[in-house]
């Protein structure tokens, strides 16, 4: 009898140790640069849902543009800071990984059940090891005003040509063909992306940029980057005397109010230009060339978290992990932000907008980050914002000058480790 007390005694305690366990109050802290108030909103839904479950949980999520955002992180991991979730590529964060601080996924239920193409795989890769956890994919092209095409006549340009046929049509009747947001240094970077990831990959460079940040090669050993900055500059032609002053926000207001006939946007903003004016109808193109090559659409993950691997909650942040990546989660993120999912069994409604995107994505004809072997990060990624932005301000700097400018700038900072 007394040892069937004793039994009795000992399962409870254990049964309260877990209760208490599980009602223990957990923080996770999330640092994230999700760029637009849509989004945000959706995500600060998404976590007020989750503890509507888990009330023992409370969350820190913190925002930042993505420079700051990219200057800001290894500086909390080195003060021993480090959230529990991230944002990030891993192949842009290779430092704070190979210190350890980022949590190895390979082969987590998670990932594999997400049954991710190649490209993609790669997304979360850094070594051949996954350190992130995708929710979506983005990609970027020229978003149009429907009604403004039909006024004049003009149909969606397959080359560089008819592009800038139809950008002089536009002006020569007093309409702009583009509104630009180059205050902001992400866009000037995403729009010389448009043509040159395409041309590297296929001329078989996807080691581009990890051979220019080593100092193994030159920028004029790949005339890609010429000929992207070629073909921007044609575009750069028919500009606005606003192109430099407008950020990410007054750009999309002012495509949504009708003052230009185009944008170049990614289906991260699309949601937000919707929302500034539903009625009005849109389309997207890829980005023409001027070589009779029908172009690739740049692909890239664009909601990739990374967990730390130091942190006090592992479980609670995986299970929540679990939570943002479920059908239903990803899903309510999907409608609400118009953002094409990665997550199967994901069944939302889309605008034409975004319905061209994925259909450019599952046509193979795409120009993957995944592809390269890294792309450009730390103080090359600054340098190389920095660059294109003042390419596209200043008339004076031209194809030539940029590129010698882009090297030099890489030489002082491989000179300076």
């Amino acid at each position: 009898m007394k040892k069937l007390l004793t039994l009795v005694l000992c399962l409870i305690m254990v049964l309260c140790a877990v209760l208490a366990t599980a009602e223990e109050p957990v923080t996770i802290t999330i640092m994230h640069y999700m760029g637009n108030t849509v989004k945000i909103e959706a995500f600060d839904a998404i976590l007020a849902k989750y503890q509507e479950t888990h009330p023992n949980v409370t969350f820190e999520a913190q925002m930042y543009s993505q420079n700051d955002y990219i200057a800001q992180l290894p500086i909390r991991i080195a003060n021993g800071d480090t959230p529990d979730i991230m944002m990030g590529s891993p192949n842009q964060y290779s430092d704070i990984i190979d210190a350890g601080k980022i949590k190895n996924l390979t082969g987590h239920e998670l990932i594999t059940k997400l049954g991710l193409a190649e490209g993609d795989q790669k997304n979360c890769q850094y070594n051949g090891e996954v350190y992130a956890l995708p929710l979506d994919f983005k990609t970027y092209g020229v978003i149009y005003n429907k009604a403004i095409f039909e006024k004049y006549g003009l149909t969606e340009p397959k080359t560089q040509g008819e592009f800038d046929a139809l950008c002089k049509v536009l002006k020569d009747n007093g309409v702009d063909p583009f509104i630009r947001n180059n205050s902001n240094v992400t866009y000037p970077d995403i729009e010389m992306r448009a043509i040159l990831w395409p041309l590297l990959l296929e001329n078989g460079n996807a080691d581009a940029f990890e051979k220019l940040m080593n100092g193994e090669a030159q920028f004029t050993d790949y005339p890609e980057f010429a000929k992207a900055f070629e073909l921007w500059g044609r575009r750069l032609a028919f500009n606005r005397i606003d192109d430099m002053s407008n950020d990410t926000t007054m750009a999309r207001q002012k495509i949504a109010a009708g003052e230009a006939a185009m944008i170049y946007d990614g289906t991260w903003a699309f949601a937000q230009i919707q929302g500034f004016n539903p009625e009005v109808e849109y389309g997207m193109f890829v980005m023409p060339r001027d070589d009779g090559k029908e172009n690739a659409w740049c692909i890239q993950l664009d909601q990739l978290f990374m967990v730390s691997n130091e942190s006090k909650h592992e479980e609670a942040v995986m299970e929540f992990m679990a939570y943002l990546l479920s059908p239903e989660t990803a899903g309510f993120w999907s409608a609400q932000t118009l953002s094409p999912s990665v997550v199967p069994g994901v069944e939302t409604e889309m605008p034409e907008v975004i319905m061209a995107a994925c259909k450019g994505k599952e046509s193979g004809n795409i120009a993957h980050e995944g592809a390269f072997t890294t792309w450009l990060k730390s103080e090359y990624l600054t340098a190389w914002r920095q660059i294109t932005q003042t390419f596209c301000a200043d008339e004076t700097v031209g194809v030539e000058e940029a590129v010698q400018l882009l090297q030099d700038t890489f030489d002082e900072i491989n000179a300076s480790k």
